[in-house]
């Protein structure tokens, strides 16, 4: 500022100072004004610029060490023998036209039951958001105790895997579900998780599961699952929900030799409204499927894996075949 009254006086006012400078007449007035005080600014609000790009350095990286460590996630099964995975469709607890007592009864097998282990494929709520918010006024469960039968269910089942589904992911970043199952130490991942379980004897087993599979065919309600077998990874499930219906496609990889399983299982909600609306028809074989993997075969017999669509049967045959490490 003193710079600038010497500007002044060297061209003897503010008018001449003030075309010397270029600035207007008005605006050198106001910065004159200013050295009438001074001002301890506060600390600016944003990270200095290289702190920022520091940062984001840093979140980046964090991101591919994230995205690389998910892309086949191991899953180190401790025990010998065969294990089951009681893969659930979408729940809904809280709807209407949920049949609870049959999840309930399911929920029981995978806690009693050696060897079997649940899986949730997503949407383990309605969870109505925005305009969809009024169809609480069409089910006897509020959304507060929706959140309840959630915290239930996802709590008394131990899980191998758990997705998020359409409906859970209305809930966004500040997902409850991640926060429920978190306090157990379950893997959760949105939309998506590919696992390698690898068994005492060495022996590796490939699943796929995602909420949904990209592509639909009218002539069969497998066809995302078997897409992704056919184009993308060839493991030994994939495995999808959303549709509420039922399908089941066997393959061979022609290169590895292995059996490959692609299932689409339906939902817990077994009464639907919107689908009889929309006259769907009923492609509903099961609410769950059971996947019994007996690691002791060999890597390319046919019956590595079993499909049940009745939990029960599933149970059973899992118990059969764990009779000799009982």
């Amino acid at each position: 500022m003193t710079d600038l009254i010497e500007v002044v006086a060297t061209h003897g006012g503010i008018r001449p100072a003030a075309r010397a400078l270029g600035i207007p007449e008005s605006t050198l007035r106001s910065r004159l004004k200013a050295s009438d005080f001074s001002i301890e600014h506060p600390e600016p609000a944003l990270l200095p610029v290289e702190d920022l790009i520091a940062r984001r350095k840093e979140q980046y990286a964090q991101k591919v060490r994230h995205e690389n460590s998910r892309q086949l996630i191991p899953v180190k099964i401790k025990h010998a023998g065969p294990v089951g995975i009681l893969h659930f469709g979408d729940p809904h607890v809280d709807d209407d036209g949920t049949d609870l007592a049959l999840l309930e009864r399911h929920m029981h097998l995978c806690r009693t039951v050696e060897g079997l282990y649940g899986a949730n494929i997503g949407d383990s709520t309605n969870n109505w958001i925005g305009r969809l918010g009024r169809l609480y006024g069409e089910q006897s469960t509020s959304a507060a105790e929706a959140w309840q039968l959630c915290e239930w269910f996802l709590t008394n089942t131990p899980w191998l895997y758990l997705i998020g589904g359409n409906h859970d992911a209305w809930s966004g970043t500040g997902d409850p579900i991640r926060w429920i199952v978190g306090q157990a130490g379950s893997l959760y991942q949105d939309s998506e998780v590919r696992l390698a379980l690898t068994f005492p004897n060495r022996a590796v087993v490939r699943i796929n599961a995602r909420h949904d599979f990209s592509g639909h065919s009218i002539y069969n309600p497998v066809h995302g699952a078997t897409k992704a077998l056919h184009f993308g990874v060839r493991d030994h499930v994939a495995i999808c929900g959303h549709k509420h219906t039922s399908g089941y496609g066997v393959l061979k990889d022609p290169d590895s030799g292995i059996t490959m399983h692609a299932i689409q299982i339906a939902s817990y909600k077994i009464h639907d409204r919107y689908a009889r609306e929309k006259g769907f028809r009923d492609q509903h074989l099961s609410p769950c499927a059971v996947t019994v993997i007996d690691p002791d075969l060999p890597p390319t017999h046919p019956d590595l894996i079993k499909v049940f669509w009745d939990a029960e049967e599933g149970a059973d045959y899992l118990k059969f075949k764990r009779t000799k490490f009982a």
